[in-house]
């Protein structure tokens, strides 16, 4: 099409009918309309369906609209399929009759919405429904997979219920629809009434899958189901706003799968995104070290086109939009921050909104100023750090700036922060609003620890002074674990900005009570793997090792090697993370018995327990051969299991051997996995197999063949993203080189970004070298 319509004057005023003709091409990456391949389940056979992707500004690849969000309309979709097929919708089916070549299907006109919500979905589908508070629920996948979708069917309507409880508004479709796609994209998306899955998000085997795909499955339905109103039912009016959409999914389906599920602990659980390049830990974690940097944007962002809404979709846009409304929810209260989001959805449903019509609700309905509070951590960059320092007579000094890593002369901000405090041995936590550069306490008992942020639910760091610090640490045997977690999330943001050594982490560390609490161990797990891969390649990496090994292993020794009958779940998930680092450190019990299991599995795969399955399978090949590879790759080509191959490829990318690195690179190319997980192998193998180099030079002779898989949202980043595992500042000048020759004008942010990282990780790397012998 081009890039204007000219249409003569018409005789008449009134509503016209614009008919177009149009074509658009089939694609397997992604984008508009794409096709999938996969393997049935049970029979084996070559399939192939279609699915639809159009966020951020794919829907003009389908039909033609005027492709923003703003300009909402009905659309009343009709296709052609072959007479075996299921078509699916946002709405539910009008009428059906067969036709030359299959059948024609029409579906019921949808509400006024934004083009990129519509979804067309067609192939040899089954499914499985029931119905909750009068709306249709089917969970839609390929034939034979049906019932691995029980248990996302029985959560939606457990959460459907809640959000029609929480919004005050029903949800507004006759049904919803989930679908299960085995590739063509690589995560969610919450079409109105008709959500896409990759298939690891939304089926769960009871015998197969493992504690962590279950919680993921729920967490991801929470967070889909809630766009329904906060994204579907309002829109954001342009791209600047999107956190609007992603960072309230983001808090409410955390919220909400913390209210059903509890034991999970999900606002301190460890996020592992599918792409390897990004940040694992804690999602607030992960924003806020983003955050830190000079290459941050303030969530609400200029988004000047289109094509820059693609670079929108990252951490702060997510996770620091959810934690902002953590931390605002917790300073206004449950009750006048509920009323508020019910004001706003019910002024502004089916239309769309901006950020200032949230903090109007928000404001009316808490009586606080919102709309003031709500500017500096929206508007401008970067978090605070708020200093403690005590003074005589029981004063307590507080003063905020601007918290960096690796910069020091970008601009300062004041944020007006909801600071929450307890003093140990007192009972109650109390609130503050700290909107100056300095606040006070006043009569704080000299002998007495104050806590600042507390359960870390508080976007801010806090640096305490000598004396406040040895009262914390004191006071450790009584502190509960998100505050023990939220101290060792700063400690480590200190190491990384170079305003402390690594012993001050690791002095922490020491001194936490020996337990098996799950978020502590797994914030450690997380640093130590981090300083393993700086430390690659040097004589420092033994040592470290053997360290982190002494204080590691005493917690897999509590919880034992195999898993113990009726444990709870948070026991379950930290043994898979302790086997697995442990074995990639060299622990040599650990690596024999995974290898034990791993020869078991291969005569009987129930042997072995669903949440030890990848970690096994990474540690014996960290430590294999060339027949392990060669058998980790049969059972992927083999298994119809979207999970399972996940497993083993994955477990592919562990490899050292540079021959075998170099295998598992080439299977990129090539349709064994989906397009949306081909590509992210190359990333995988650049973070696991310390060989980066190996990665890119694979990346770059093979560039155009891997950029035709990556989708949209990945198209700017994909190549940068592979810098970010350097050390070597030298390489910076490649990178730059590369992109100004190869890669679109997208590019520049994610080029500057890897090249931030790639100074931190060489100044941390070399801080570290300095300071590890100071371990004991």
């Amino acid at each position: 099409m081009s890039n204007s319509l000219s249409v003569r004057s018409f005789s008449k005023r009134g509503q016209h009918i614009l008919a177009l003709t149009f074509t658009g091409k089939i694609n397997q990456f992604g984008r508009g309309l794409f096709y999938a391949r996969y393997q049935q389940q049970g029979t084996g056979a070559k399939k192939l369906l279609l699915g639809t992707q159009f966020e951020a500004t794919d829907a003009r690849r389908f039909f033609p609209c005027w492709d923003e969000p703003v300009f909402r309309a009905r659309f009343q979709l009709s296709v052609v399929v072959p007479e075996n097929w299921m078509a699916v919708s946002n709405m539910p089916i009008a009428s059906e009759r067969k036709v030359g070549g299959g059948r024609e299907v029409s579906f019921q006109p949808t509400p006024s919405m934004s083009s990129y919500l519509n979804v067309f979905c067609a192939g040899e589908f089954d499914a499985i429904e029931s119905e909750s508070e009068g709306v249709r629920l089917r969970i839609v996948t390929t034939k034979g997979k049906a019932e691995s979708g029980r248990y996302a069917l029985e959560s939606t309507a457990q959460i459907l219920r809640y959000y029609n409880q929480y919004f005050g508004i029903p949800y507004p479709l006759p049904k919803l629809d989930q679908l299960a796609i085995p590739g063509g994209f690589g995560g969610a998306m919450e079409n109105w009434g008709g959500i896409t899955y990759y298939e690891t998000a939304l089926l769960f085997d009871p015998q197969n899958s493992s504690v962590t795909t279950k919680q993921r499955v729920y967490e991801v339905i929470a967070h889909e189901v809630a766009h329904q109103w906060f994204g579907d039912l309002v829109t954001m009016a342009w791209w600047d706003n999107l956190w609007l959409n992603e960072g309230f999914a983001s808090w409410m389906g955390t919220k909400c799968t913390a209210h059903f599920n509890p034991q999970w602990e999900v606002w301190l659980e460890k996020s592992i995104p599918r792409d390897p390049a990004r940040r694992i830990g804690i999602p607030k974690e992960q924003a806020m070290e983003g955050d830190a940097r000079a290459t941050t944007h303030p969530i609400q962002q200029p988004i000047a086109s289109e094509g820059e809404a693609n670079n929108a979709f990252d951490d702060i846009t997510y996770k620091k939009g959810q934690s902002f409304l953590r931390m605002l929810e917790s300073y206004l209260g449950e009750e006048p921050f509920r009323d508020g989001i019910r004001r706003y959805i019910q002024a502004h449903q089916y239309s769309n909104s901006t950020t200032a019509d949230l903090w109007n609700a928000l404001d009316s309905a808490s009586g606080k100023p919102v709309t003031e509070i709500a500017a500096a951590w929206t508007e401008q960059p970067g978090f605070p750090l708020v200093t403690v320092k005590r003074e005589n007579n029981g004063k307590v000094l507080f003063t905020q700036e601007r918290f960096t890593i690796g910069f020091h002369d970008g601009p300062d901000g004041i944020w007006k922060i909801p600071i929450t405090y307890f003093i140990d041995g007192q009972s109650a936590p109390a609130t503050m609003l700290m909107s100056k550069k300095t606040a006070s306490l006043q009569d704080i008992p000299a002998d007495r620890a104050l806590k600042l942020n507390v359960d870390g639910a508080g976007n801010y760091r806090v640096a305490y002074d000598v004396n406040s610090w040895k009262l914390l640490l004191a006071s450790l045997p009584g502190m509960n674990a998100p505050d023990e977690v939220n101290l060792l999330g700063d400690t480590w943001a200190f190491v990384q900005a170079g305003r402390q050594s690594f012993s001050f982490y690791t002095d922490l560390v020491g001194r936490l009570p020996q337990d098996t609490a799950l978020a502590v161990r797994e914030q450690i797990i997380n640093v130590f793997n981090t300083v393993d891969h700086l430390l690659a390649s040097t004589p420092q990496r033994d040592q470290f090792r053997n360290y982190a090994q002494r204080v590691l292993r005493p917690t897999l020794n509590e919880l034992r090697l195999q898993p113990v009958q009726s444990e709870p779940v948070t026991a379950s998930l930290l043994r898979a993370s302790l086997i697995q680092e442990l074995g990639l450190l060299g622990d040599q019990d650990v690596i024999k018995q995974c290898r034990g299991n791993f020869e078991a599995y291969l005569k009987n795969p129930a042997s072995l327990p669903p949440d030890l399955r990848a970690p096994t399978f990474a540690v014996v090949m960290r430590n294999g051969n060339a027949e392990i590879w060669q058998k980790l790759h049969d059972l992927g080509l083999k298994t119809t299991s979207a999970e399972e191959k996940q497993n083993y490829y994955d477990a592919l990318a562990f490899a050292t051997d540079p021959a075998l690195v170099k295998k598992t690179l080439a299977i990129a190319l090539t349709d064994e996995l989906p397009t949306s997980r081909a590509v992210f192998l190359v990333s995988k193998v650049a973070r696991e197999s310390d060989r980066p180099d190996l990665a890119w030079e694979f990346a770059k002779a093979n560039f155009k063949g891997l950029l035709a898989k990556v989708d949209a949202l990945g198209a700017n980043s994909y190549i940068p993203s592979l810098f970010t595992f350097f050390t070597d500042p030298n390489r910076i000048e490649e990178l730059r080189t590369f992109a100004k020759a190869h890669l679109s004008e997208g590019s520049a942010r994610p080029v500057e970004i890897a090249a931030d990282e790639i100074r931190f990780r060489a100044d941390l790397r070399r801080r570290l070298i300095e300071e590890i012998g100071a371990l004991k």
